[in-house]
């Protein structure tokens, strides 16, 4: 018989109207009697009740560690999370708990728990199925889809199917999972990191008040392939790419496109970036970048920049 911990955090799931709106009010309990179960033994924990739009890098860490402090207790976990930064959590988790040698899997729905027609149930119990599963490592569940905890992104705001696995396939549950090596926790996040969407015309003072400002890393959402512009432009990226790295403050570029990912090494602009210190967000999408830069950033000494993202 499986043993399996299910940590509610909030969300739409567990929501309940109010005269402002939805809000979390529903129990890990009440997750519980919905999975409905029979073949293991579901134990619960309601570790916050929040809206996922309040969900903070601090509340990554108190999911990693809670999973972390009872991993060999569980052979599962499931989390439910509002849909909103799902991704963001589920790739927080992901890096954060380093070669976790059993299932954390992600739910949560576009409806509450209980409302007619709700997505609710499905999700749970496809969670469930996961949790029980022989599959190791931080997945998210969701509209029938089990995906990669570093490669999910919510692409539609009310579509039930609302996730999709970036730069990955989904994954199979009947598929062998080989450990590699030991499971390590990574608590430590530096949260000096933002996001900048470029777009044309864009004035790189923006980044420059940043690095002035003293956030550590700066990840451009760049365009095409994750390139800025640079000598031949009205306002060149360049010089300020270049006091980026004499600040040390890591750079990343990413692509604003949602499918195929970023790659400097093809066009002049991106080259000239690279030659700088830039960094390239490579098929990860910004919902895996984000916290991955925050945690390697945590690991890196003050004054260095961080040199490699694999």
């Amino acid at each position: 018989m499986k043993n399996i911990l299910l940590i509610a955090t909030g969300g739409t799931i567990a929501a309940r109207e109010t005269e402002h709106g939805l809000r979390p009010a529903l129990t890990a309990e009440d997750m519980r009697t919905a999975i409905g179960a029979t073949g293991s033994t579901i134990a619960v924990v309601d570790l916050l009740s929040l809206d996922s739009t309040n969900i903070a890098p601090c509340h990554w860490q108190m999911i990693a560690r809670k999973v972390a402090d009872c991993r060999t207790d569980y052979d599962g976990f499931i989390i439910t999370h509002g849909t909103d930064t799902m991704a963001y959590t589920a790739a927080a988790l992901y890096y954060m708990l380093e070669h976790i040698d059993r299932p954390v899997v992600l739910t949560g729905s576009q409806r509450p728990l209980g409302r007619d027609g709700s997505d609710a149930e499905g999700n749970l119990r496809l969670a469930y199925e996961a949790a029980c599963s022989g599959f190791a490592g931080v997945c998210l569940a969701f509209g029938g889809r089990l995906i990669h905890g570093n490669a999910a992104k919510k692409i539609h705001s009310l579509a039930d199917d609302a996730f999709r696995s970036i730069g990955r396939t989904e994954i199979d549950l009947t598929a062998p999972v080989a450990l590699t090596a030991p499971f390590r926790l990574h608590d430590a996040l530096d949260t000096r990191v933002a996001v900048l969407r470029l777009y044309p015309g864009m004035n790189p003072v923006a980044v420059d008040a940043h690095i002035a400002a003293g956030y550590r890393g700066i990840i451009l959402e760049g365009y095409g392939l994750g390139s800025v512009p640079g000598d031949d432009a009205e306002e060149s990226f360049l010089p300020t790419l270049d006091r980026a790295r004499t600040r040390a403050c890591t750079i990343v570029l990413t692509t604003q496109c949602i499918y195929d990912g970023a790659d400097i090494t093809r066009y002049e602009v991106g080259v000239r970036a690279a030659e700088l210190g830039a960094l390239s967000g490579g098929t990860l999408p910004i919902e895996a970048l984000y916290p991955l830069l925050m945690q390697r950033l945590a690991e890196t000494p003050e004054g260095e920049t961080v040199k490699t993202l694999l």
